[in-house]
């Protein structure tokens, strides 16, 4: 779509204005009325934005930082708070459901499946401490308290940790890599759901430190867990159409997998996935075995395709929508992060087997005895 293409689709918002209606009100209306949301977005942020790719070469000191960093999880996940609860709910789960094929399923049904699968792997009951790792909106947290157990939920998301606690769920803004395994007590379960993606950044996978972080991480969870506790991990990883790094650009031919890595990356600033499952499971030795795993490939894209069928602007929801779009103006990468949305990069990414997505239960292993 041209500049001239888009300026004439938003010829449309300034001829709904009528007397009496504040500008905010008149493009209310032409989203709530609007049978493609993502087009006018689209439009949106062409008459406003540069070129995708303009900025891909600019360096900065964040593009130097290490890992994801609190500020990079808020660009991530605070945008969309407000949006995204009012339009999925107050513990709205912002990771793949649980259909197993089953096409029949709600969203609610299926996320609620998940959550039950969670529960019942890491053997909760009544009375069970345990420790959500990157815990987003609350909604594992908001199943544990149901089940009668306690949940202690860590995020970088300032959004996310202010959602929980309004909700009554216990969340704190933390960042395990910093924190004193002797400062949290001891937990009975461990449950970590799309945060893992989030542990290494591509400067730490370009120096070799991913096994490392990796390692780091399980070390920590296992001095956490009581004996022969289990740990629930759901993460995103490489799939065996990954494009090589050298191909992975704004720059590349729009249809390629490359470009559309590229463009998912500007949508999780910090982030590397890990390379594959057989790699999870090299760095969870000796801390941990392996209990059961499965793809939540499939599953995933369905919960892309229920997502957007959801995504619909309401009355409840509309205010916050534009209080999103102001990112634009703040945010240099915030226009790549809805065209990532508009294009369904991550909905591609799975079709095309570009990335995977596991199920992963683990047991602790009691390393002292030799």
């Amino acid at each position: 779509m041209t500049r001239h293409a888009a300026a004439a689709h938003f010829e449309d918002i300034r001829a709904i204005g009528v007397e009496g209606c504040s500008i905010r009100q008149s493009i209310v209306k032409f989203f709530c009325t609007s049978p493609n949301i993502s087009y006018y977005v689209a439009s949106f942020l062409i008459l406003v934005g540069r070129p995708i790719g303009a900025c891909e070469h600019v360096t900065s000191s964040r593009a130097k930082q290490r890992m994801a960093t609190q500020s990079q999880i808020g660009e991530t996940y605070n945008y969309m708070d407000e949006f995204f609860r009012a339009t999925y709910g107050q513990h709205a789960d912002c990771t793949a459901a649980m259909y197993n094929g089953t096409h029949s399923r709600s969203l609610e049904q299926a996320q609620h499946a998940k959550h039950q699968y969670i529960l019942t792997q890491l053997g909760i009951a009544a009375g069970h401490r345990v420790l959500d790792v990157g815990c987003g909106w609350g909604p594992v947290l908001n199943s544990l308290k149901q089940h009668g157990a306690e949940g202690l939920g860590i995020t970088l998301s300032t959004k996310q940790a202010e959602a929980c606690r309004k909700n009554g769920l216990n969340a704190q803004i933390a960042d395990w890599k910093q924190l004193d395994p002797g400062t949290l007590g001891r937990f009975d379960a461990i449950v970590s759901v799309g945060a893992f993606e989030h542990f290494c950044s591509k400067e730490e996978f370009l120096e070799g430190k991913q096994p490392e972080i990796y390692k780091r991480f399980f070390s920590f969870c296992h001095s956490l867990l009581r004996s022969g506790g289990r740990f629930y991990l759901q993460t995103m990883t490489w799939g065996r159409n990954a494009p090589p790094l050298a191909e992975i650009s704004l720059q590349a031919k729009k249809s390629s997998n490359g470009y559309i890595v590229a463009l998912a990356e500007k949508f999780y600033p910090g982030s590397w996935l890990p390379r594959d499952e057989a790699q999870i499971t090299e760095c969870v030795r000796p801390h941990f075995r392996v209990v059961a795993s499965n793809s939540g490939r499939l599953d995933y894209m369905q919960t892309i395709q229920h997502w957007n069928e959801r995504l619909k602007v309401t009355k409840l929801n509309s205010v916050a929508l534009f209080r999103t779009l102001r990112y634009v103006l703040v945010d240099r990468n915030f226009r790549f992060k809805l065209m990532s949305l508009v294009r369904g990069c991550q909905y591609a990414c799975f079709e095309r087997e570009i990335m995977d997505h596991r199920r992963i239960v683990l047991e602790k292993v009691d390393t002292s005895v030799t």
